[in-house]
């Protein structure tokens, strides 16, 4: 059901939305007063990026998104059927490009080649006697993995969701995405998550043994299969949840703190896994997908519940605050 209704649709989302911002923050780029501010809002969480990323996470997010945000400055003036076309074939373009290795090996006739799994043995790295000394070695081992993953992450992003920045651009400039439910030609939203949902659902049962696989193909193809097909629907699915929960007054009241404190929260459950792992070393690398997803909700939850208590007093986020106060200095266009 998770890879179903949720997986990769909510990264989309956070990419329509992002591509969304910039037009909010830097208009369409004729503005040089916007087009400072903008630039400096970029810069900024490309620095937030580099820090959350080598003392962190070395899965950061903010660093690929910053600078595929600042390639794409120059869009931000086009039509929005021109937004959505190239977005659009982009993506499909990134999306295949991302799997041509797989693509390559079934066209042969051979097979995907199996993800290596990590070691689930504990390095005496991670194991030492002094919280200072494992969280030395932490520090050091992550800012490892994030230079050595960056290179790979960083054209992700920009094959992916650099395509539905200017989505979320084009939809914006469309009229489609504020108040969708008020609109009757927003309505495609909702077939369009339900399509999502219907074409990953049936590789999520093989998955999960409820069906019998396909061909009788190999986990490994079949685990290639369900996430290509994923991430080819992922755009559809995100815009299927944004038309549910603005239909949902529920939802919104719940959600709407955590979208004010993202940033925030964001940096705060890396923060949190960072010390977890210093505190609870010989968990490292033990838990299994399911444990890991309940933890993750608990970790939600707490955070929604703390994000509404937060905003209730009228208190900014923390690092929204410090984002905004760097941004939106006063902006000299004389010289």
């Amino acid at each position: 059901m998770e890879q179903t209704v949720m997986q990769g649709r909510f990264v989309a989302l956070f990419s329509l939305l992002f591509g969304l911002s910039m037009l909010w923050v830097g208009g369409d780029g004729r503005d040089p007063v916007a087009n400072t501010r903008l630039n400096r809002r970029l810069c900024w969480l490309a620095l937030f990026g580099v820090l959350h990323g080598a003392l962190l996470w070395w899965g950061d997010i903010l660093l690929p998104y910053a600078l595929t945000g600042l390639v794409l400055r120059p869009c931000r003036g086009w039509s929005a059927r021109r937004l959505l076309s190239v977005g659009g074939a982009s993506y499909l373009a990134g999306v295949l490009l991302l799997r041509m290795d797989g693509l390559i090996a079934l066209c042969r006739g051979g097979h995907v080649a199996a993800s290596a799994r990590p070691s689930q043995e504990l390095s005496g790295s991670l194991l030492p006697e002094h919280v200072f000394s494992a969280l030395t070695a932490l520090l050091k081992e992550n800012a490892g993995d994030w230079l050595t993953a960056l290179p790979l992450s960083l054209p992700s992003v920009m094959l992916t969701s650099g395509p539905l920045m200017l989505i979320g651009m084009g939809l914006y400039r469309a009229d489609y995405m504020l108040s969708c439910s008020s609109r009757r030609k927003a309505g495609w939203f909702f077939f369009g998550g339900a399509g999502a949902a219907c074409a990953s659902l049936p590789f999520a049962l093989m998955q999960a043994g409820f069906l019998p696989s396909w061909s009788h193909l190999p986990a490994p193809d079949l685990n290639f299969f369900a996430v290509t097909v994923r991430l080819l629907v992922a755009p559809l699915g995100a815009l299927g949840w944004l038309w549910l929960v603005d239909r949902m007054r529920l939802p919104q009241r719940a959600l709407a703190p955590v979208g004010r404190l993202a940033l925030s929260a964001y940096l705060g459950q890396s923060l949190l896994a960072r010390f977890s792992l210093v505190l609870l070393p010989r968990f490292y690398g033990a838990a299994s997908y399911g444990p890991l997803m309940m933890l993750a909700l608990v970790l939600v939850l707490a955070q929604a519940m703390g994000a509404a208590l937060w905003c209730r007093h009228g208190w900014p986020g923390p690092a929204e605050k410090l984002w905004r106060t760097l941004y939106r200095r006063p902006v000299d266009v004389s010289v």
